[in-house]
């Protein structure tokens, strides 16, 4: 697949391969986990959505060591050189030239069949408490107190809002808040700088038993892996107890050590996080080599396209260029996407090397109002990179889940399968309105409810449920292709249509194809067409309506629009 991607014809579909293809397959009436050759069989379905880019949730081998949930999560990587291996297909049992490799390569050789490009998520900033690389490079992490652990979380900074940003003019708050000297104290050597010879010996006894070596040395040196936790200040969300942080430079930044104490152990911050702003003078290089070769590994060995880079906009600009260099050694014209929330810093995510953003659609949608959904249309035309055009992503609830439901929902979708320099982004599961969440580490609206959680739990999606939504988008997939050259941020118009309806689309010569979006939940408006768009008051087709997505194309503008109705409309 040599060729660049056009992405604004573009579909992303992202997938956690054990949920998305999960399923009570032998009748047994048990939960089965999904494979990769039972993602084969819905490639025909992503195909009938328009989905070009297939992006995977992480597939490598995931830890058992404080595990979450039933499964344990899929960014608590123990290998980034291996597969978890409850994605081998017992059907393929007996097949002894075929390994778990080469059921990935299948998969992926079997989407550029299809005109599928395939992206994996890489995760260089955070691992497994006991990953590999963990057992031979402790100090390649961070450690705290064992008894430090109950309740651990990140010191809370007095007079800042919750989620701020930490940047150089609030270092010095953050490091005289009372609750930081206390944070900083829970931190201890690594196993090896704090007793060589007892970190070699437990070393060998784990070889030699197959004990778990972290639990050994909680158990004879008193100390534990720091959990990993939000780089936001004041950040509700409670600290990641199955992950840690690499430690990407040996020292800190030189703004911080003034507020150090002496014989201060390494420790994570909000600001230590953030190596983009705030680097140390000495680079751990070996490390910086390590991922480096696992980006070059995992290309090679299994063919894919690229990467979403997990939090890659808090690395070093200098490793992230290396990475980024190493995926174009692998792919001619890798797909490479950021994961930064932001759509304002698209000018510096472009500079970097990425071609896709996350964006803030995400925290749009979350309290989609006439206002924020203007303002955000205003500034999507003039974005420097494609962002994703989401309702929900892996790491939100699902949007069925918030006030208005799937007719909200639908609308939504309809909403961003026709924004400038968007990419339709389809969460597994949004096809048939779920509402079960993957994760809910984003804009949650469950006041912390311990409920199932795909990225945890044993759960599968209601494949037999509402198909309104799956019927929806393959309409619209249909229509982008139809319109493919009308749709581009050139031709694009925002109408200032009064709230709250929002109405926007694109204009080429005489050719207009336009979307209105009733934003209120309760009661319908009526639309001056005459005013606000005089072209669509004379021949005009109704092409797709967001309730009834199967419906014939007709004639006309409607006098109202319906409460969250949105309609695509073509004057040719």
């Amino acid at each position: 697949m040599e060729q660049p991607l056009n992405l604004d014809n573009s579909v992303i579909y992202t997938t956690l391969v054990r949920y998305s293809a999960a399923w009570n397959y032998d009748g047994s009436g048990n939960w089965q986990s999904g494979t990769f050759l039972r993602m084969l069989w819905l490639l025909p379905m992503l195909q009938k959505m328009g989905v070009n880019i297939l992006y995977l949730l992480p597939v490598t081998r995931n830890s058992d060591l404080n595990r979450k949930g039933d499964l344990g999560s899929p960014y608590a990587i123990a290998d980034y050189f291996s597969l978890d291996p409850a994605l081998h297909d017992p059907l393929l049992d007996g097949l002894t030239d075929l390994c778990l490799d080469d059921e990935l390569a299948l998969l992926i050789a079997g989407c550029h069949r299809l005109g599928i490009r395939v992206v994996h998520d890489f995760i260089p900033r955070v691992t497994a408490m006991n990953n590999e690389l963990v057992k031979q490079h402790p100090d390649w992490i961070y450690w705290i107190r064992r008894e430090a652990l109950p309740g651990f979380a990140p010191p809370e900074v007095p007079g800042l809002d919750p989620f701020t940003e930490c940047t150089p003019e609030r270092l010095e708050r953050l490091y005289q808040a009372p609750a930081t000297a206390s944070h900083l104290a829970k931190f201890s050597l690594a196993p090896n700088r704090l007793d060589p010879e007892l970190w070699q010996r437990l070393q060998a006894q784990a070889e030699a038993d197959g004990s778990e070596l972290i639990t050994l040395v909680e158990e004879q040196m008193g100390i534990v892996p720091a959990p990993a936790h939000s780089d936001w200040i004041n950040d509700v969300q409670p600290v990641w107890t199955d992950i840690a942080f690499l430690r990407l430079y040996l020292d800190v930044h030189p703004a911080a050590r003034p507020y150090l104490p002496d014989h201060q152990p390494p420790y994570v911050l909000f600001d230590t996080i953030k190596c983009n702003r705030f680097p140390g003078d000495e680079p751990n290089e070996p490390l910086w080599q390590w991922l480096e070769d696992a980006v070059a590994y995992q290309m090679k060995r299994y063919g894919f396209d690229g990467f979403r880079i997990d939090i890659g906009h808090t690395l070093p600009p200098s490793l992230l260029q290396r990475l980024i260099d190493r995926m174009h050694d692998g792919s001619a014209h890798p797909l490479i996407i950021s994961e930064d929330l932001f759509n304002r810093n698209h000018e510096q995510a472009r500079a970097t090397g990425y071609n896709i953003m996350l964006g803030s659609g995400w925290n749009v949608m979350a309290d989609a109002t006439h206002e924020r959904l203007f303002t955000y249309l205003r500034e999507l035309a003039d974005l420097k990179i494609h962002v994703f055009a989401c309702t929900e992503t892996p790491d939100t609830p699902r949007i069925t889940s918030r006030p208005g439901g799937k007719a909200l929902a639908q609308a939504l979708t309809l909403f961003n399968g026709v924004l400038p320099n968007g990419i339709p982004f389809i969460n597994t599961g949004l096809e048939v309105n779920e509402l079960q969440p993957l994760n809910c580490g984003l804009a949650d609206n469950t006041d912390g409810a311990d409920i199932p959680r795909a990225f945890f739990n044993r759960m599968q999606i209601a494949w037999q449920g509402n198909h309104d939504m799956y019927a929806l988008l393959c309409r619209i997939a249909q229509l982008r292709e139809r319109f493919a050259s009308l749709l581009s941020p050139r031709h694009f118009v925002l109408l200032a249509a009064p709230a709250p309806v929002l109405l926007f689309g694109y204009r080429r010569e005489s050719e207009h194809l336009m979307l209105a979006v009733n934003l209120d939940p309760q009661q319908a408006h009526t639309v001056d067409w005459a005013h606000l768009c005089p072209e669509l008051s004379g021949r005009t087709e109704r092409l797709l309506d967001s309730r009834q997505a199967e419906s014939p194309v007709i004639t006309g503008c409607p006098a109202q629009l319906a409460p969250l109705q949105a309609v695509l409309l073509w004057h040719p």
